[in-house]
């Protein structure tokens, strides 16, 4: 899973008005989530390598819960 160098624009509220703020894809987004550009989002590979990226990250999180250790 190799991050790309795009852009994705995002609208966040500030104060009365709203701005614009790029984030690279592969990076957290304003609201939490993973910023995916058009490109990686058309390609089954890429999204296919996120999904279990996610899967990965979940099991491992959910394994310290159960643990007691909590989220790393």
């Amino acid at each position: 899973m190799a991050s790309c160098e795009n852009r994705v624009s995002f609208w966040v509220a500030s104060g009365y008005s709203h701005r614009e703020t790029k984030v690279k894809c592969g990076n957290t987004d304003p609201y939490g989530g993973r910023t995916i550009c058009d490109e990686c989002g058309n390609n089954p590979a890429e999204m296919e390598a996120i999904r279990q990226h996610e899967e990965n990250r979940a099991a491992d999180n959910d394994w310290l819960r159960s643990a007691g250790w909590g989220e790393m």
